[in-house]
């Protein structure tokens, strides 16, 4: 296993520990985003055109890219399904914030890499669980499981 492979597993091992120690409530309240099987056809069709326009011309779409891309892919290629639903909200909103920076210095990303703007004002909670319903059903379905129980236990 490489040196920043390791370190990103022992990175999200200690978050995801703190969190879980924390128990602190969700940002503003959020709740969960259910599942693919539970979001309407409406709300992933609305979900869709929202990762089109904000999010695919830096994360790419259902397919490509690997655990260590910077910025990552949201399909089950990538790392997005580690990460509860209010985590993602959060960062949605805010930006990546320090989490971003502690990627960063871990995985060099490469110059002119563009960070995750913040949205807040742009995008709305309810617009946030439309485009992670969408992405989640690119998922497999052991990893929607083990995002869903992230989020059960951290939001």
């Amino acid at each position: 296993m490489s040196l920043q492979l390791w370190l990103v597993l022992v990175g999200l091992t200690a978050a995801l520990f703190l969190a879980a120690c924390s128990r602190s409530p969700a940002p503003g309240g959020i709740a969960p985003t259910p599942i693919p099987e539970d979001a309407t056809p409406e709300m992933l069709s609305r979900g869709e055109s929202l990762y089109q326009a904000n999010c695919q011309s830096c994360h790419g779409g259902a397919t490509g890219g690997t655990m260590m891309t910077i910025p990552p892919p949201h399909n089950a290629n990538g790392h997005t399904w580690h990460h509860p639903d209010c985590q993602l909200t959060d960062v949605v909103l805010n930006g990546s914030g320090e989490m971003g920076e502690m990627m960063r210095r871990m995985m060099p990303a490469p110059e002119g890499t563009p960070r995750m703007p913040v949205f807040k004002g742009t995008l709305t909670e309810e617009d946030i669980r439309a485009i992670l319903g969408y992405i989640k059903t690119w998922w497999t379905e052991a990893q929607r499981q083990s995002q869903a129980r992230a989020t059960e236990q951290l939001c």
